[in-house]
């Protein structure tokens, strides 16, 4: 892999989050859901404090500032420690860029960013057949939490 910088991303970054939205939709088994789009991107891109997309880009030469992989975050503003905690929504690194240290890019970059912002806690949630993302989130200092279960309504 070429040199790799891990940022915030901009509108410029669109074309190549999106199909990263959407190859994490088909491995999870939403595609058929999945609203996402440019304009929505550019609003969470451009107008959006608490919320934001990480792009890890690597300069090729040939293709400048490929991006190989996401991380879309968000914050919770504060809960009993008065201080905000990361909420984690995806991370996915396109299957050509596995195994090269840019998932570990993006989440040291967030962990930075969150303690940036005087946060306390990152917080994700990760598919229950999925133990390869499990053991990476756990070799990061990730811990299950057996005291919560993830509940939901849909709407």
């Amino acid at each position: 892999m070429n040199e790799l910088l891990v940022r915030e991303a901009t509108v410029h970054d669109i074309d190549s989050v999106l199909p990263l939205m959407q190859g994490l939709a088909a491995f999870e088994g939403y595609s058929e859901q999945l609203k996402v789009n440019r304009n929505s991107l550019e609003q969470l891109i451009e107008h959006n404090s608490q919320a934001g997309v990480l792009v890890a880009a690597e300069d090729s030469g040939e293709v400048p500032h490929c991006v190989a992989g996401m991380l879309v975050y968000f914050y919770q503003p504060f809960t009993y420690d008065l201080k905000p905690w990361m909420v984690i929504k995806e991370l996915f690194v396109a299957a050509e860029c596995r195994g090269r240290g840019v998932g570990e890019a993006l989440f040291n970059a967030a962990r930075a960013h969150c303690i940036a912002r005087g946060g306390s806690k990152m917080k994700w949630e990760v598919l229950a057949d999925n133990q390869s993302a499990q053991r990476f989130y756990k070799r990061l200092g990730g811990q299950t939490e057996s005291r919560w279960q993830i509940m939901s309504l849909v709407l």
